[in-house]
């Protein structure tokens, strides 16, 4: 065995291999101790100890760095930053942003994760195990193939091919849910606790593991939490319920249950959109003390001001977010789209969040019906759901009984949808009128009626619509709120809270309740406002029926007034986006339901019960996917099949929904523009260009960019993060404002 100056390490910054290896196994445990329902599900369903398996790849997974290239190497690296030190004193961390802290260790281009295997072959792990230990790099990817073959790792990595083939060419599904769970559990759960370990190395804190609790919180239970209560073990619960029933509090009782009963150890609440994940985890948060948001813009909404405030510090918030991105938090809640997306297994973290979801009790709330992406995407989810015996409880005030079948195929044994009926024939609203328009000067006295009441809420499909409604009002100092998706995240917060103080429960309650609101579909769950008086374009019944759920939304005792207004161009109907456009016809061809729904409105009262009757005619027919729906759904199931052990080619960025072939709804292609050039072109690193990102960011269909920069609306800047160069696209000035967010719109699009 080789002397070396220093004892064996594990880092350039002097900590040893025994150490850093003792910290993680230490780690391990505590985190096992701290989830005895993982153990014991694992145990169940696997026959194998999860604490032993933990912590032997928690004691194996560095073994490689005592080889002598690498520990030659890092010790040279030590001895730099000592010598570094030495002249200017600071830590390792300070050393590292100033020098090139680990440049031997590349140099010696020897993978000590894959030699590690090498290391422990006589000790004859388990495939998991060295899997686990492989993969804590994230190496285990057709990506790297070639530096397994560099490494002489070739033998290794065909055991894991011929494994990976073994189970795929199975075709079943069950088969690879249920390979996959023994596999991810081990290779998650190492690659959680080395992190957490090394952070703490680093001096930085970690969020603390912890567990569930929830008191309910009131004296009596409304009616769909009784429902909760009397059908909790069912594997699958459909609950139908109206807005304002109490389903919020209905899904903590019933997670509650199932986390007492031993049916999970955590809850996950997916939401069909990031803005409604915010409203929700704001809400829950209320009861629960620890709650996690997870999604492509969670981070603003929940850590931004804290962080300018000075009351949270960057890299903790950091931490808790990434926390709630692999579902760790004891309640997270988050986008349908993040847990499919985990469902392709193209980054290596989505073993873990795959594996913590496989743990988790999961609540879907209001999924889209008429989406036919969605709703064969989520088959896929649930069909997996149930391998992995994890309980769902799926609420909508719009859930069609033609649901049933679908479920009933994947293996569930529902046979109904339970509903709380006891408000369902109480008035809600009355259709005052339903009209054809293309102008808005055809409706001015609907317009004009809103301006009188001084309080509204106007829904329209497109932006474009949208800007022209908000014109409209603005040149007659109406107090009008334009609220859709193309504005920044600072902006979308600070519209909410304008929202929610002109229409909000407070300011109806104090009676200053003052302003028109204009939304699209963002503002269909997601905002907590009311208003007697509702202007909406025609759009699917169960759409319809979220809309005016804001009508009267504080005070039962009023009936709130709707007129739906049927968009029309060229003497037709325009329905986008509840269509197709069609290239050839030029115009937009409406989907079914849009049509149904546009037979069935008439002008008359409407209660509970009329709307759950017409969502069942308009919905009657057992749910029929597109080709392009099913052909997607069948891209989920293979993403995860053939990645379940090694991540393929493809790498997705931490937000992505999509991937090369699957798409986790039928929207149209978008990216990323930022609506100000950033004062400096370099960025120290990806973390610098995500603050600055998250603040003048947002997302635009890609067509709509084209002709943005076509029209010299769009330029492209070229930025660099750390020594990579990137291009971003940048809205000149003046085509974006804080009031109307772009101001260059384009109509069919869903915003």
């Amino acid at each position: 065995m080789t002397d070396y100056k220093y004892p064996i390490l594990a880092k350039p910054s002097g900590i040893t291999l025994e150490q850093h290896t003792q910290g993680v196994m230490s780690e391990g445990k505590l985190l096992l101790e701290q989830t005895p329902f993982v153990v014991q599900k694992y145990k169940q369903r696997i026959g194998k100890n999860l604490f032993n398996r933990l912590k032997v790849v928690c004691e194996y997974h560095d073994v490689g760095k005592k080889a002598e290239p690498w520990q030659s190497a890092c010790q040279k690296d030590y001895e730099a930053f000592l010598e570094w030190q030495s002249q200017h004193g600071g830590s390792f961390k300070e050393y590292a942003i100033k020098e090139d802290s680990g440049k031997h260790i590349r140099k010696a281009n020897f993978r000590h994760e894959l030699h590690s295997l090498h290391m422990v072959k006589k000790a004859k792990l388990p495939l998991a195990l060295l899997a686990a230990i492989a993969a804590h790099h994230r190496k285990l990817g057709f990506n790297f193939r070639e530096r397994w073959a560099n490494q002489k790792m070739s033998d290794f990595w065909k055991v894991f091919e011929t494994e990976s083939n073994r189970i795929i060419e199975k075709y079943s599904l069950e088969i690879s849910a249920k390979n996959h769970y023994e596999f991810a559990g081990p290779r998650g759960l190492l690659q959680l606790v080395d992190h957490r370990v090394s952070a703490k190395e680093e001096k930085e804190e970690v969020p603390e593991f912890t567990k569930f609790s929830y008191k309910f919180p009131w004296n009596e239970k409304t009616g769909v939490q009784k429902l909760v209560d009397k059908y909790w073990r069912d594997n699958l619960l459909l609950v139908r319920a109206p807005t304002g029933a109490g389903k919020t509090d209905a899904s903590l009782l019933w997670a509650s249950l199932q986390i007492a009963n031993k049916r999970a150890d955590r809850l996950i609440i997916a939401m069909p959109t990031r803005f409604t994940s915010n409203a929700l985890a704001i809400n829950v948060a209320e009861s629960l003390s620890d709650t996690g948001l997870y999604h492509s813009s969670a981070w603003f909404n929940k850590f931004q001001e804290q962080i300018e405030d000075g009351t949270i510090e960057k890299k903790k918030a950091d931490k808790l977010h990434e926390f709630a991105r692999l579902l760790q938090t004891p309640i997270t809640v988050c986008t349908i789209d993040h847990l499919l997306m985990a469902l392709t297994l193209t980054r290596e973290d989505h073993h873990l969040i795959a594996f913590n979801m496989a743990n988790s009790c999961l609540v879907i709330d209001e999924a889209d019906f008429y989406d036919d992406f969605t709703q064969a995407n989520i088959l896929v989810l649930l069909e997996i759901l149930k391998y992995w015996n994890v309980p769902v409880l799926l609420m909508s005030a719009s859930l069609p009984e033609s649901v049933l079948p679908s479920y009933q195929k994947i293996g569930y044994k529902v046979n109904q949808i339970v509903e709380d009926t006891s408000d369902n024939l109480r008035n809600r609203f009355e259709i005052k009128a339903i009209q054809n328009y293309t102008e808005l000067s055809e409706i001015e006295n609907l317009l004009e009626k809103c301006v009188e009441k001084r309080t509204a809420i106007i829904y329209a499909n497109t932006v474009d619509k949208a800007v022209l409604f908000y014109d409209w009002f603005e040149k007659r100092n109406a107090n009008p709120i334009l609220y859709h998706s193309r504005f920044t995240e600072p902006d979308k917060k600070d519209k909410e809270d304008e929202l929610i103080n002109a229409l909000g429960k407070k300011a109806w309650k104090k009676g200053s309740a003052k302003g028109i609101a204009i939304l699209t579909q963002i503002g269909e769950m997601s905002i907590n406002i009311s208003a007697d008086l509702m202007i909406s374009e025609l759009c699917p019944i169960d759409r319809l029926t979220q809309r005016t759920g804001r009508l009267c939304r504080f005070d039962k005792s009023k009936i709130g007034e709707l007129y739906v207004l049927i968009p029309q161009k060229n003497d037709l109907v325009y329905p986008a986006p509840y269509g197709e456009y069609d290239k050839k016809a030029k115009a937009w061809v409406p989907c079914e339901v849009f049509t149904k729904t546009a037979k069935m409105l008439e002008t008359t009262f409407y209660n509970a019960n009329k709307l759950v009757e017409m969502l069942n005619q308009v919905y009657a027919a057992e749910t029929s996917f597109s080709s392009r729906a099913i052909s997607n759904a069948k891209d989920l199931k293979e993403y995860f099949q053939y990645n379940w052990l090694i991540n393929p080619m493809q790498k997705p960025a931490t937000d992505d929904i999509d991937t090369n072939f699957w798409k986790s709804r039928n929207i149209a292609p978008q990216d990323t523009v930022f609506v100000k050039e950033p004062e400096s072109l370099h960025f120290y690193n990806y973390l610098d260009f995500q603050s600055w990102k998250l603040k003048y960011s947002l997302e635009l269909p890609i067509y709509l960019i084209e002709k943005g920069k076509k029209q010299h609306k769009i330029d492209i800047k070229h930025i660099t993060i750390k020594d990579e160069q990137e291009p971003i696209f940048v809205i000149r000035k003046n085509f974006y404002n804080n009031t109307m967010g772009v101001t260059f719109v384009e109509e069919n699009q869903l915003m």
